[in-house]
This record gives C-alpha cells, structure tokens and sequence, in this order.
C-alpha cells in the first residue's frame, strides 16, 4: 500500500512538474518573440528617423555651415555634414562602430596623427550604400537634389572618381602603395609630407622610378591633370588608406552608385574605351 500512495504520489508530481514546464516554455516564447518584435520595431524607428534626416541633410544642404567653404575638397562636405550630424550620432543611427581603430574620437576626425590614421568598420560603407542616396527611389526628390548635387557636389565626386580611376589602372602599385603606408604609420615613420609625392598624380609623365622599365604604368585620360594637385594629394591619401583597410571596394561602389544617379554622362565617358 505505502507503495502504491508513493507511485501515485510520484506521478501526480510528474504530470504537474510538466504542465509547468510546458507553461514556462511557452511564456519564455512568448517573451522572446515581444524581444525580436521591440528590438525589430526600435531598429525600424531608428532607420526611419535617419533616413528623414538623410533627406532633410540633402534639401538643405546648400544651406548648412556655410564657414565651410573655406575647406577643400571632401573635407567641405563633411564640415557640412558635421553642422548637423556628428559621428556619434551617425554611429547611433547605424547602430554600428565608424571606426575599427585610429585616431578618430566618437565626436570628430584626427586628420593629422603621425602614427595613426582611421581603419573603417567594413560594415559602414555598406550603410552609407543603403541610406545616404534616397533619391534612387523617391523620383520628386531626385528633382529637388539634383541642381545640390551638380552645384555643391558634384566636383568632388568626379575627383574621387578619376583618381581612383589612375589608381586602379596599376593595381599592383595600388597595393603595393597601401602597403608602405601601413607599414610606415606602424612602424612610427610617416613623414608629414609623405602624400607630396602624390601632387602630380594626374599627369601623364607621373611616374615611381626614373628608370623607364621600372617605372608604374598608369592609364592616362587627357584633361585630368587640370584638377587642383592640393585636392589630387588629399584624394590619393584617401583611397590608399581605403585599400589599407580594406573598404575601398565598397566606397567606390558607393560613389558609382552617386555618379549614374546624378551623374551618368560623367560615368558612361569615363568608363568608356575613349583612352589616350
């Protein structure tokens, strides 16, 4: 009989243990399904939020820090920028790190550290790709950006475009360039005047050996050594330390993306077989 009442009492244990198993498993799910669907909700608020800001930022753009227009080249449109988006923000909105290392704080850009230069998380451009050019689907937009982009914007996307251009035609001394440079900042031997050498980049005669049978050969296009050498300089700086980092692909693409948008005669020339 006692053991009888035991085995009774056991499996009467056993089938509540179970119904409170079964109610825990299906509160836990519960609660993790409302997780996703908050987490899925705040993410969607925040991207909204950004993108109304990408296209507030584009329409009053000419508007924005207009100090700025003491600045060169990409640095005037980040000055821009800045007046109303700083990368702490930007970082929040994307929900991503800017920055994997470098000099670079949360609030501003170190653009001048001898041992330091900025290595991008691999994941930002792919956002700049997805928010920064909402005209791409909003055809009103497109209408109000376009007399932006071609007064305020457009040169320096042409710059960054036929610079990297020269710079791609002679992928090994691509590579072999973002090379030195890290080894050079590592190695605390940077010199301040290191992107000099870079001045004449766009000339035809541009050249990393005097001898003619070492020398780099680049494809040339007539009429490019017309840009600022100051601007060509801070552009060459640019693109070797995206190929350092490893995110010049995905910028470039970014800027392609820019330049068939607003600018597809500028593309279709360029990359035309039209070479002298």
């Amino acid at each position: 009989m006692p053991t009888r009442n035991g085995k009774t009492y056991l499996l009467k244990l056993l089938t509540k243990l179970s119904k409170i198993s079964v109610f825990f498993l299906f509160a836990c799910s519960d609660y993790g399904q409302r997780s996703d669907s908050l987490f899925v909700d705040k993410t969607f608020e925040r991207e909204s939020k950004f993108q109304e800001l990408v296209d507030t930022t584009w329409i009053q753009f000419p508007k924005l820090g207009l100090y700025c227009e003491k600045e060169i080249s990409y640095h005037k449109i980040y000055c821009k920028v800045q007046t109303v988006l700083s990368f702490k923000k930007l970082s929040e909105y994307l929900g991503i790190q800017i920055f994997e290392s470098g000099p670079h704080t949360k609030y501003y850009l170190e653009l001048n550290s001898p041992t330091e230069f900025g290595h991008y998380n691999p994941e930002f451009p792919l956002k700049l790709r997805e928010f920064l050019i909402p005209a791409k689907t909003n055809p009103s937009l497109y209408q109000i950006t376009l007399p932006i982009y071609e007064s305020l914007i457009r040169s320096t996307a042409r710059e960054f475009f036929i610079v990297y251009q020269k710079l791609d035609s002679n992928p090994r001394f691509f590579r072999k360039e973002a090379d030195r440079y890290l080894l050079l900042v590592e190695e605390d031997r940077l010199d301040p005047f290191y992107l000099d050498r870079f001045i004449l980049f766009l000339y035809p005669a541009f050249t990393d050996n005097e001898d003619p049978e070492e020398s780099s050969r680049f494809v040339y296009r007539k009429g490019d050594e017309t840009i600022d050498a100051q601007v060509v300089k801070e552009v060459v700086g640019f693109w070797i330390r995206r190929k350092a980092d490893g995110t010049d692909t995905e910028f470039i693409l970014g800027l392609v993306d820019l330049l068939k948008l607003y600018d597809s005669e500028f593309y279709q020339n360029r990359t035309a077989q039209n070479i002298n």
